[in-house]
């Protein structure tokens, strides 16, 4: 049964909550097509550092409430509980990247030897990522776009997550969680005051470092237009809860205020080797559900806890920043200040900011006087990078293997569309359950565009499934695809293109995938049927029969499968879930690779 709740559609949720911000901020700024909301400042910005940063929807208002100067430039949402498009985050790099500040030629200390030209941005952008694997992707995917184009960037993945231990953690790390806000606000801050790009790069990097969060849930969330995701007794907690609606590291009986923060603060204490005299920066974040009650409850507790232990809590910051939907739960972020940086974190901590969400104010400060004051922090050996784009050359095939190429999608999109639920049932527990939905998108899509493909020209059609899979899969596999597509492309020969050469493509594209995600084959993902498939492709391939060797990648695609079921996920969101009854079948992601693996074999052994 779907839970009660106030929307219209669940097809225009997010882009009428976006709009619904910038009514009550109306001098915001709203790309409805993009999901983009932009600072007033953003093109007025002079030579000033931009910060962008996004994600999925159902966290609101991360991430469009902290834009504004002094913190955010620009944000870009996904949608519920997914990464938002390339196209998107591009859309939003090249709104905030001011043409007035090029420069062509005036760079010292360059060489010039790849260049006709050199282009730089004087200020530059700063783009933060939450850890997540579809952000990493997305976001991973338009940064290399970006500086094809000589966009100057700078990147931070935040990963500030301390509830799952470092051995259970798998490859793809800490969570990104509601800490990151200290690193945007004090970013931020520094964006306004002037500092350069590597300056601000640098304090975020040692900010983020200095940052621990640990989640409690008590109720789970429902998402719009659907029940609960995860049913939890009335008498147990989520110890460990991100804000996914996924399963916590563990469940506990609900116990009182005050042994849930000394659980929490016990691990956040220890991740940051936290001692007497030490200060902190202290963020409370409502989950979204739970009471003011609670909350002020909660936060009393905190500061009583770590005064108790004669740590200096120097600022508390309370509010609804980063929800999980209706969730009822909260997450305790702790940032230790160096003390080497503590007067200018403490500062940027209490300039003023235009984010219409951020939670300080002039009753956060403490009595005493606050002198905005700042050292400058010059970071030696920092250098400036640039990347060369690519030249695409596209060579053509044959009528005839331009028809079998088509004849593999229209099967393999077939085979995909027909087993949506089975693919939607094996991602519910360690996903959201919409792995065969989403695989689905990407397949009529597909089959809607094929007469309109280039199939006759294999780097431009591989270039077109990525802009499909970007456009409509969405979230963590629409990154995947369009990722391997976009590698797989690059790695074809300007010549006559033979099964050799699908190959060495094929490899590519795993590796594009490996380099991004995180992943490896054996952490329970995709690559586990994908990679074995390759590797007996190109093995077999001057050995046998063309015939056997479509068989023998069928059957090493399913063998390898079929190994997930023994193995423990170290990457994507799965990773996070450590209770066993979730993690009973088959990696929903690489049966999907068997299912399109096995119907475009059906066509090549067909001849």
């Amino acid at each position: 049964m779907a839970s009660k709740q106030l929307i219209n559609s669940v097809d225009t949720a997010v882009e009428e909550t976006l709009a619904g911000l910038c009514c009550a901020y109306p001098q915001l700024e709203y790309h409805p097509s993009k999901r983009v909301v932009l600072a007033a400042n953003y093109k007025n910005r002079k030579n000033k550092v931009s910060i962008i940063c996004g994600g999925g929807s159902g966290h609101e208002p991360f991430a469009a409430g902290f834009v504004g100067a002094g913190m955010l430039t620009a944000s870009i949402a996904g949608s519920v509980f997914a990464a938002p498009p390339p196209n998107n985050i591009l859309h939003t790099l090249n709104c905030v990247s001011n043409d007035g500040n090029l420069l062509e030629n005036n760079i010292l200390n360059y060489s010039l030897l790849d260049f006709d030209k050199q282009f730089f941005f004087l200020a530059g952008t700063l783009v933060v990522i939450p850890n997540y694997t579809g952000d990493c992707l997305n976001f991973g995917i338009t940064i290399e776009k970006a500086r094809q184009k000589n966009l100057k960037i700078a990147e931070i993945i935040i990963g500030d997550d301390c509830s799952i231990p470092a051995s259970d953690q798998g490859r793809a790390g800490k969570r990104g969680l509601v800490g990151l806000l200290f690193v945007i606000k004090i970013t931020g801050a520094m964006s306004e005051r002037g500092n350069s790009i590597d300056e601000i790069l640098y304090h975020a990097k040692v900010v983020a470092d200095c940052i621990a969060t640990y989640g409690v849930g008590l109720r789970s969330c429902s998402l719009p237009g659907q029940g609960l995701m995860m049913e939890m007794p009335a008498d147990e907690i989520e110890i460990g809860l991100g804000i996914h609606g996924e399963a916590g590291y563990h469940r506990i009986k609900i116990k009182s205020a005050s042994e849930v923060i000394t659980i929490l603060l016990e691990t956040i204490s220890e991740t940051l080797s936290l001692n007497t005299d030490d200060s902190v920066a202290v963020l409370v974040n409502n989950f979204g559900g739970m009471s003011q009650l609670e909350q002020g409850i909660i936060i009393n507790e905190i500061v009583t806890q770590l005064r108790n232990k004669n740590i200096n809590v120097c600022r508390v910051y309370s509010g609804v920043l980063m929800t999980s939907l209706d969730s009822a739960g909260v997450h305790v972020s702790v940032l230790k200040l160096p003390e080497e940086f503590k007067k200018i974190y403490l500062d940027c901590l209490d300039d003023k900011t235009d984010a219409p969400c951020w939670p300080g104010c002039a009753y956060t400060l403490p009595t005493l006087d606050c002198k905005n004051k700042f050292v400058d922090n010059k970071i030696p050996g920092v250098e400036r990078t640039t990347s060369i784009s690519k030249k695409l050359i596209d060579p053509k095939i044959s009528n005839r293997n331009a028809n079998i190429l088509k004849e593999c999608l229209l099967n393999a999109c077939k085979a995909i569309i027909n087993n949506e639920e089975t693919l939607n049932t094996l991602d519910r527990g360690c996903g959201d359950g919409d792995c065969g939905s989403t695989h689905k998108k990407l397949a009529d899509s597909i089959v809607k565009s094929l007469d309109t493909l280039s199939t006759t020209h294999p780097v431009s059609l591989l270039t077109e499934l990525s802009e499909i899979a970007e456009d409509c899969m969405g979230g963590t596999s629409g990154a995947v695809y369009s990722l391997m597509f976009t590698t797989a492309a690059s790695a074809l020969p300007n010549t006559e293109i033979k099964a050799a050469d699908w190959g060495r493509a094929w490899k590519s594209a795993i590796n594009g995938v490996t380099k991004y995600s995180k992943a490896q084959p054996g952490d329970r993902t995709m690559l586990d049927a994908l990679d074995p498939a390759c590797t007996a492709f190109n093995e077999q391939l001057n050995h046998a029969e063309f015939n056997v060797v479509v068989k023998k990648t069928v059957d090493a695609a399913k063998l390898g499968c079929n190994l997930t079921k023994q193995m423990i996920p170290k990457a994507g969101r799965a990773a996070y879930v450590k209770q066993s009854k979730f993690l009973n079948d088959v990696d929903a992601g690489a049966f999907g690779v068997v299912i399109w693996i096995s119907a475009v074999a059906e066509i090549l052994m067909k001849g």
